[in-house]
């Protein structure tokens, strides 16, 4: 092709993306320079299998059960995206969730939980959706032995007192649930309102006593718990003989406080209550109660005998509670329980405080070799709070989280091995989203939301050995601005979604070294690369499966695609992109979906549009597939990768209203060589 007629297309092309309708808002600017991007595959070493746990998410026991796991658009849209593993029951409310009662165990009482995702619900879910299940045990208000049982019944045989009981539920056949993490952030001062301890390593991993007194840092908790207390605040129920539950028993020295109002309350304007051991003998107007301090029950008076507190009035109950399990006791009681696997245990917390161990070696040692895992959570970025309007501050969210793990892994690595202690835990990511900041919820279900985790993904996958991540799940499957799934309006799929359906297919792989040679620039105080990849080959060796994101804001980018060891014949593309950003599903959940677009081998070169996820699967021939190709090349259209994109969601009947930016499909030819990046 002469030089004329190539740059007669370009001209066309240009003028066609700048005033189609889709081109609208991408302005060519000569003066920008254009960069050469290399992608460099190499498919003759291989590396790491590829876990499918990496693709998890969350449902928590408060999810209404007739919006989740009863609903058919729910579990559907999690089979339709290829959700491998489910932890439950969350979350925070995990360390205050009584699973053999299904109860959550609140300030002075127990509220059942009929309408929630209880035990039987999630087996249920999971024997639906194919997914594995992960447990959060509850460490703040339940036992050792509540959690050992709750092994046996999970795992347990049938003839055994808890599997018997899980037969009786329908479930006859042991669950195999292999991870556990004990507690949840326990570290952090919210906890203080659902678990016995917090922020206390030492109390965490060997138990004891707590002063359940005085008030914590409650910033991120003002929406539950607006008092702050670390003891028990409720509200009075008024009528004869009010009893209330304590949430931490058993206790001692108990004092108890009462506010005639809630701004009294709020303002630490409180009155004493002293205890008696008997109410028979009391004034109407007495100010006390009576304490069954084993069960951490408190009784008050019916306005003959003993003052009745009146509806509307507040408590305030402080106290030492005492006698508590820590971790090591969690731990040995669980692995000492029958199961029908070995189980993987998990640590909520690391044994340092302030970077220092908080035991001598010996117990260290036994800490670690109790820990097959331990737990991070990954949420925001570590910016100021003022630059996350910035997208391009945001661009480094997922080279800062994926470096961290990395760090982290490093600095726990080399601590063990001073210990001489040959096992390595591996790291479960078991919540994160993009932000939990409530003025930036939105973005986790935008096309831009779906970019960073993509390319977190990415990121994990080219870690390999420095941040070994046994399991990862998003929070949340269900719900509104952090869920995969828009459960409580139209079940639409949040772009996100798309990023694990299109990652489906690589459980089973190897990680195969990648080379990204890409311009950078810097987004808030890191240099990242636009063009990130990661590849893998599938056990057969016969399908090479290729993931890249542009996480530029604006700029379609060109890459040359170089794989050695492979050789293709036969390729297919899908794409998640929109002309904006921002783009999300919750009124049309066809906006910005996995599209598949036309692609021809060889293969040497590849259109980026800005801010997008590209999927490819390349296939070698095969004599045993089935259907043929344009050219000739046999292949099996369902076992592309075993993928479920070309089917249409069950939950929206969705299969991909538009044909994404292709650039290459518009001048195959030329595969856009020498399209300058500044469109």
């Amino acid at each position: 092709m002469t030089r004329f007629l190539q740059l007669s297309i370009l001209g066309l092309l240009l003028f066609t993306l700048t005033f189609n309708g889709r081109g609208a808002g991408f302005v060519y600017n000569p003066a920008l320079p254009s960069s050469e991007i290399t992608i460099s595959v190499d498919a003759t070493q291989l590396g790491p299998v590829i876990d499918g746990r990496l693709w998890g998410s969350n449902l928590t026991n408060l999810a209404p059960a007739i919006q989740t796991v009863e609903h058919t658009g729910f579990v559907q849209a999690t089979r339709h995206i290829g959700v491998r593993v489910i932890r439950w029951p969350g979350g925070n409310n995990a360390s205050a969730y009584d699973w053999k009662r299904n109860e959550m165990i609140k300030p002075g009482r127990r509220v059942p939980q009929p309408d929630g995702v209880d035990i039987a619900g999630i087996l249920q879910f999971v024997r639906d959706t194919g997914a594995e299940l992960s447990i959060t045990v509850n460490f703040g208000t339940m036992t050792a032995q509540d959690a050992a049982d709750l092994v046996e019944f999970l795992n347990g045989p049938i003839d055994s007192p808890w599997g018997a009981r899980r037969a009786a539920l329908g479930f006859p056949e042991p669950i195999n649930v292999r991870y556990f993490e004990i507690g949840n952030e326990e570290n952090q001062p919210h906890m203080w309102y659902y678990s016995w301890t917090a922020e206390n390593p030492e109390k965490y991993f060997f138990g004891g006593e707590e002063e359940r007194r005085g008030f914590y840092d409650n910033t991120s908790s003002q929406a539950y718990d607006p008092a702050g207390a670390k003891g028990d605040v409720f509200k009075a129920k008024g009528g004869p003989h009010q009893t209330y539950t304590l949430r931490f028993p058993p206790v001692r020295e108990v004092r108890v406080f009462w506010a005639a109002t809630r701004q009294q309350a709020e303002d630490r304007i409180f009155q004493e209550w002293h205890e008696v051991e008997d109410l028979t003998a009391q004034p109407s107007n007495a100010r006390v109660f009576v304490l069954d301090a084993e069960a951490g029950v408190l009784q008050f008076g019916d306005g003959v005998h003993g003052a009745m507190p009146p509806a509307g009035s507040f408590f305030l109950v402080e106290y030492t509670t005492y006698g508590h399990d820590g971790f090591l006791d969690f731990a040995r009681a669980m692995r000492a329980a029958p199961s029908s696997i070995p189980i993987s245990i998990g640590a909520a917390v690391l044994p340092f405080r302030d970077g220092v161990p908080i035991a001598d070696p010996d117990h260290m040692r036994e800490i670690f070799q109790q820990m097959d895992f331990y737990v991070r959570h990954q949420y925001d970025i570590s910016i100021p709070v003022r630059a996350y309007g910035s997208y391009a501050a945001r661009r480094q969210i997922a080279l800062e989280r994926a470096d961290h793990l990395a760090e982290v892994y490093g600095r726990i690595d080399h601590y063990l091995e001073s210990l001489a202690v040959s096992e390595r835990p591996s790291i479960a990511v078991t919540e994160w989203n993009i932000f939990l900041n409530e003025d930036y919820w939105h973005i986790n279900r935008t096309l831009e939301g779906a970019v960073i985790a993509a390319e977190w993904f990415i990121r994990l996958l080219n870690a390999g050995q420095r941040a070994p991540v046994a399991y990862a799940n998003q929070f949340a499957l269900g719900g509104g601005n952090l869920a995969l799934i828009r459960s409580q309006t139209n079940y639409s799929i949040a772009p996100m979604g798309y990023v694990f359906q299109g990652f489906s297919a690589w459980p089973g792989s190897h990680v195969l070294p990648v080379a990204v040679d890409s311009p950078s620039a810097t987004a808030y105080d890191r240099e990242v690369p636009y063009v990130v990849a990661a590849a893998a080959l599938s056990p057969d060796g016969g399908t090479l499966h290729l993931a890249v994101i542009n996480n530029a804001e604006q700029r379609p980018l060109t890459a040359t695609l170089q794989i050695d060891g492979f050789t293709p014949a036969f390729a297919r593309l899908w794409r998640l992109w929109a002309e904006d950003p921002a783009a999300d599903n919750d009124r049309d959940p066809t906006n910005v979906v996995l599209s598949e677009e036309p692609l021809q081998v060889p293969l040497t070169r590849l259109a980026l549009p800005p801010h997008s996820v590209t999927f490819l699967e390349l296939r070698a021939p095969s004599e045993t597939a089935h259907g043929r190709d344009g050219n000739g090349v046999h292949w099996d259209s369902t076992a592309i990768g075993g993928r479920r994109s070309l089917e249409s969601s069950p939950a929206t009947g969705a299969i991909g209203k538009r044909s994404a930016f292709s650039l290459s499909r518009l001048v195959p030819s030329l595969g856009v060589r020498g399209i300058p990046p500044g469109l």
